[in-house]
C-alpha cells in the first residue's frame, strides 16, 4: 500500500468513527485560538502558556546564592581583618551608659541605629 492510499484509509476509517460526533462550539474555539478583534486577541494573550524550564532556573537561583553568600563571608572577614590589624594603641576607649566600647565598633554601631531610625 503506498503511503497517500494509507493516509486516506486512515483518514476514512477516522471519519467513520467519528461521524457521530458532533462539535458544538467550533466557532467559539476557532474565535479562542485564532482571535481577530483586539479585546479577543488581549484575552488570548493573557490566556497564553508558556513553560519555565525549572533546572536551569534553579540551577542560576543557586549559583546567585552562593555568589551572594561568599561576597558576603568576604565582606565579614575583611571587617575582622581591618579590626584585628588596627593596633590597640590607636584604638580608643569610650563609656557610654556606663558601659566601655571601643569607639570604632560604638561608632559603628551607632550608626548601624541611626541608618534603622532614618529608615
Amino acid at each position: 500500500m503506498r503511503p497517500e492510499e494509507e493516509q486516506q484509509f486512515i483518514r476514512d476509517r477516522l471519519d467513520e468513527e467519528l461521524g457521530d460526533l458532533r462539535f458544538l462550539r467550533s466557532a467559539e474555539v476557532l474565535d479562542r485560538t485564532h482571535p481577530r478583534s483586539l479585546p479577543a486577541k488581549l484575552r488570548a494573550l493573557w490566556n497564553y502558556e508558556f513553560e519555565l524550564p525549572l533546572l536551569p532556573i534553579g540551577a542560576s537561583f543557586a549559583v546567585l546564592l552562593a555568589i551572594l553568600f561568599v561576597a558576603q563571608l568576604q565582606e565579614n572577614t575583611d571587617n575582622r581583618q581591618r579590626a584585628a590589624v588596627m593596633p590597640r594603641a590607636e584604638r580608643q576607649l569610650v563609656e557610654a551608659g556606663g558601659n566601655t566600647y571601643w569607639k570604632d565598633e560604638y561608632e559603628k554601631a551607632v550608626r548601624g541605629v541611626e541608618a534603622q531610625d532614618q529608615s
